[in-house]
């Protein structure tokens, strides 16, 4: 997750990107745990729905600890 400095405040990107490929697989801008979840859908999306043999490496941020990012 990337923090972008709005001037008022900081706004975060959550990315998905294919570590093989280097392809944008899923991406949002938010403030909370939603972003990481819509990041992760858009791919899941992207990719059809298929995701075997995805391994998911996220970052330390609390967002990926979230009750909603452990569901999706």
């Amino acid at each position: 997750m990337t923090g972008i400095d709005m001037g008022g405040g900081k706004l975060c990107l959550a990315t998905v990107i294919d570590l093989f490929s280097h392809l944008l697989l899923g991406s949002a801008m938010g403030h909370d745990a939603e972003l990481v979840v819509a990041s992760l859908n858009m791919a899941v999306a992207t990719r059809s729905g298929d995701v075997r043999g995805v391994i998911m490496r996220t970052g330390r941020g609390s967002e990926y600890c979230s009750r909603k990012f452990q569901r999706a």
